[in-house]
């Protein structure tokens, strides 16, 4: 089944809780705490994998979770880091970030080469044990951290299939019949519309070089605004180094066998008209212009071809697909303009990465994020919601249910300023106050 778009939700592993435990051996009976660190959790990774060429894997299951980390143990052992989540998609992969409301939140990567990787959900953090909480000061800690939950998040996955050469046209223009005598690709071919109901992809061989051609079904007067398969498809040619656009002498026989200049150059116009409304990229992109069925009228296109020059509307190659007339001289034709546009795009991915290329990640713990760095603001219905990277994930992580850890964190609030930020708020006892989504106003 081919699938070019879904959604999905992904959850990084929890990390794994921090132990209590205390060193308890012959001769030392003051052992101390030795209480080990959690693990952290796994990350879900998405990877470009050329032996993939739809989403199909997505069709069924839609929500995926890293394993998460093993707790910490005694003797200060700390758990193992839960195994990332691999997920393998096709080049061509673009990752958004949704809301709730499915409208996007940002892109978090394109994955456009074999390879390429994006960590799209951070696990969490593995607790601090018992053992990490000794101090001068606290010599007993009778507490451990819980893990810190995975990341969560809704992803719209959306294939761009990516080709050298996207075949483009009316259809029954004989698109997967060329597709099918220059490459190894076998569309299902038949006199009638919409024939063809997904792109197919093929690899030409012409000078021991190879390229990939992809044929783009269902474009038709109108598609850009949803009709015949409407715009389902367009934007598997924005990936295209090259549209080779296909026009049927068939389409515009007249009386006696005489061809229509004017119904080829409507067809052709008709197209270009629906390109540019659904992108300026497909407006922008090169575009070769073919001849097709040329057996129809013996072989001479000539007048045909000038005809339509003069039209603007140049003609880079006439051919028969059905008889494979002039399509092994069109391909020789497209290898050094499929290269140069192969060394654009190369060039243009160097100097202008992708926004999945570099995520910036804000890591707490892991980097230098300061736990003061708050914000407090007083909501409609009177409670307090008070935000903060770090401050959120060190609640998170705090085990309410150990009157050790209440004590920290209230001591951890009062030093970064939060108690005295509070006591200028307008609160009373029954004021509620969240950090994040947590109600903490019982333990201030």
């Amino acid at each position: 089944m081919f699938l070019d778009e879904t959604v999905i939700e992904v959850i990084g592993g929890a990390g794994g809780r921090g132990c209590v435990s205390w060193r308890r051996e012959k001769y030392i009976p003051m052992g101390g705490p030795d209480g080990g660190d959690g693990g952290r959790g796994g990350n879900i990774v998405f990877v470009a994998d050329e032996n993939a060429d739809t989403l199909s894997n997505f069709s069924s299951r839609k929500k995926f979770e890293a394993p998460k980390g093993i707790f910490g143990s005694g003797k200060n052992k700390a758990g193992k880091d839960g195994e990332d989540l691999i997920l393998h998609v096709p080049p061509g992969t673009v990752i958004v970030e949704i809301d709730r409301a499915k409208k996007p939140v940002g892109v978090l990567a394109d994955l456009r080469e074999h390879g390429d990787t994006v960590i799209a959900s951070f696990g969490g953090r593995g607790g601090f044990g018992n053992a990490h909480f000794l101090s001068s000061t606290r010599q007993r800690p009778d507490f451990a951290e819980l893990g810190e939950p995975g990341e969560q998040k809704t992803l719209k996955l959306e294939l761009k299939l990516v080709a050298d050469v996207g075949i483009i046209g009316y259809p029954s223009v004989g698109k997967s019949t060329l597709i099918s005598v220059v490459s190894n690709a076998r569309p299902k071919i038949a006199d009638y519309p919409f024939t063809t109901l997904i792109p197919n992809l093929g690899v030409v061989l012409v000078h021991d070089r190879s390229f990939v051609v992809c044929d783009v079904p269902g474009l038709i007067e109108g598609a850009s605004e949803g009709k015949g398969l409407g715009d389902k498809f367009l934007k598997h040619i924005e990936r295209t180094g090259a549209l080779l656009h296909v026009l049927d002498i068939g389409r515009a026989l007249v009386e006696n066998n005489a061809v229509s200049v004017e119904k080829l150059e409507a067809d052709y116009h008709a197209i270009r008209k629906e390109l540019i409304a659904y992108s300026k990229t497909l407006a922008n992109k090169r575009e070769l212009i073919v001849l097709n069925k040329s057996d129809l009228v013996g072989g001479d296109t000539k007048n045909i071809e000038a005809e339509l020059t003069s039209k603007n509307i140049p003609i880079f190659h006439s051919i028969s697909a059905a008889t494979k007339t002039g399509t092994d001289e069109l391909m020789k034709k497209l290898l050094p303009i499929i290269l140069e546009e192969r060394q654009k795009r190369e060039k243009e991915l160097i100097e202008t990465p992708s926004e999945g290329d570099e995520l910036p990640v804000l890591r707490p713990h892991e980097v230098s994020t300061r736990m003061g760095a708050f914000r407090i603001d007083q909501l409609q219905d009177g409670s307090i919601r008070i935000s903060g990277k770090r401050l959120e994930q060190f609640t998170k992580m705090t085990n309410f249910d150990n009157r050790g850890g209440i004590d920290r964190f209230r001591d951890v609030l009062d030093r970064v300023g939060v108690m005295k930020a509070l006591k200028k708020c307008k609160m009373t006892e029954e004021t509620p106050v969240y950090i994040g989504g947590i109600k903490v106003d019982e333990y201030l």
